[in-house]
C-alpha cells in the first residue's frame, strides 16, 4: 500500500481553496469537500475520496462509507465501533493530530482486513482483554460495562468494532492485538469518565421547560455534555465554551425544522444587531454559513434511512476555534432562544421589529 504525507492546515475556506498541489479533504469546498453540496444523497467527504480512488463499490468500503454516513451526518454511533473509537481518539487531548490520524487509519485497515480475510469474530477473547483491563480500576464507565456484557453472547456481531479490530490485528501479532486493544479501551475508559462529569455538570445546569421542549444550558468545555444533556431528557442543548463559542444541539426527530429554523433566524439576527450591522436581506434560516453572519453555520443533514436527520447551529467547537466568537451575550442568547421555542409560529415580522426597536433604544440610553 502506497503513503501519502498528511498536513494539517488552518484557515478558512476560502483561503484554503487558493492552495494547490494539495488535495485538500473535507475542506476548501473542492472536490473531495461534502459540505456545500446538494447532500441528499448523503454524500461525506469518505464516499467522495472513494470514488475518487475507484473503491467506492467494494463491499468492506461500502459497509465503512455507512458507518461513516451514520456517524458524520447524523452524530450516530455504535459504542466500540470504528466510529466511536476514533471519536475517543480525536477528543484526547494528549494526542497529536498524526498520532489520532495513525489510529484511525490502523483502526479502519484493520476493519477492512477482517472482511478480506473472512475472519472470524472472538467476542470472548476480546472480552477477556476488557476485564483485565477494568480489574485494575475502581470505577467502570457504564458504556464499557454494556459493551463487555454484550460481548458475553458469543453471537454478538458488530461491524467494524474492537472485536474485529483486534481479530484483524492477532492475525498478525497477537501481543500487537493485545497491547493495541488495552490503547483503545483507555481511550474509551477515559471518554467514559469525561461523560460521567458531564453527567454532573447537567445536573448543575440550567434547564427550562418551554412547551414540549426541555433545554439545558452550562459553560463547559466538556465534548460530552451535550449527549449527557440529551440523556437527561433535553431535547435542545446550549453549550458555551472557555473562548467563548457556542453550540446549540437538536435532538431531532423531537424537535422540528420550523422550531429549529426559528432559533437559527433569531440568533443570526440577534448577532447582526448586537455587532451594529446592516439587516442581512438573504434567508437567515439558511443552511451552512451565510457571509453576513460568518459566526454561525447551520448543519442541516440529510436523512438517511428511517433515522431523522440531524441539526446542529454552531458557532465554532472545540475542533473548530478559529471561527469568530459571537458577541451575543450568554443571558441573551438564552433568552431569544426560549423565545424562539415558545413562541411557535414565530412572528418573524414582529420579532424583528421588537428586537430592532431594543437595540434603537439601547444606543440612545
Amino acid at each position: 500500500m502506497k503513503k501519502a504525507a498528511f498536513l494539517f492546515l488552518k484557515g478558512g475556506d476560502e483561503e484554503l481553496s487558493q492552495i494547490t498541489g494539495i488535495a485538500l479533504i473535507d475542506r476548501g469546498r473542492g472536490e473531495l469537500d461534502h459540505h456545500g453540496r446538494n447532500n441528499e444523497g448523503g454524500e461525506t467527504s469518505a464516499s467522495l475520496v472513494a470514488e475518487k480512488l475507484g473503491i467506492s463499490k467494494e463491499k468492506p468500503i461500502q459497509e465503512l462509507l455507512g458507518l461513516v454516513r451514520r456517524s458524520d451526518l447524523q452524530g450516530r454511533s455504535e459504542p466500540f465501533d470504528a466510529a466511536d473509537l476514533i471519536k475517543y481518539a480525536q477528543r484526547n487531548q494528549d494526542l497529536t493530530d498524526e498520532e489520532v490520524v495513525e489510529i484511525g487509519v490502523r483502526i479502519v485497515a484493520d476493519g477492512i482486513e477482517f472482511r478480506r480475510n473472512s475472519l472470524r469474530r472472538d467476542n470472548a477473547w476480546v472480552g477477556k482483554i476488557i476485564s483485565d483491563f477494568l480489574a485494575e480500576k475502581k470505577l467502570v464507565p457504564p458504556k464499557v460495562q454494556q459493551y463487555l456484557e454484550t460481548l458475553n453472547n458469543p453471537r454478538f456481531v458488530r461491524p467494524f468494532d474492537l472485536v474485529e479490530i483486534l481479530v484483524a490485528e492477532k492475525a498478525r501479532s497477537e501481543e500487537e492485538a493485545v497491547s493495541f486493544g488495552r490503547k483503545l479501551i483507555t481511550l474509551a475508559y477515559e471518554d467514559g469518565v469525561i461523560f460521567l462529569r458531564a453527567q454532573g455538570e447537567v445536573k448543575k445546569a440550567w434547564m427550562k421547560q418551554v412547551r414540549e421542549h426541555l433545554i439545558i444550558a452550562a459553560s463547559t468545555d466538556n465534548p460530552k455534555f451535550s449527549p449527557a444533556a440529551r440523556q437527561a431528557g433535553a431535547t435542545i442543548a446550549v453549550q458555551k465554551n472557555a473562548t467563548g463559542h457556542h453550540q446549540i444541539y437538536f435532538t431531532t426527530g423531537l424537535v422540528d425544522d420550523p422550531t429549529i429554523e426559528a432559533v437559527v433566524s433569531v440568533v443570526r439576527l440577534e448577532e447582526g444587531l448586537v455587532q451594529g450591522r446592516e439587516i442581512p436581506k438573504v434567508d437567515l434560516r439558511a443552511p451552512e454559513k451565510i457571509e453576513e453572519v460568518p459566526e454561525w453555520y447551520y448543519a442541516k443533514f440529510p436523512a438517511i434511512g428511517r433515522q431523522p436527520p440531524g441539526r446542529l447551529f454552531l458557532n465554532g467547537s472545540l475542533t473548530a476555534p478559529d471561527v469568530p466568537i459571537s458577541k451575543i451575550p450568554w443571558e441573551t442568547l438564552l433568552y431569544i432562544v426560549e423565545c424562539a421555542v415558545r413562541y411557535q409560529p414565530l412572528n418573524w415580522v414582529r420579532w424583528k421589529g421588537e428586537r430592532i426597536a431594543y437595540y434603537s433604544q439601547q444606543k440612545q440610553s
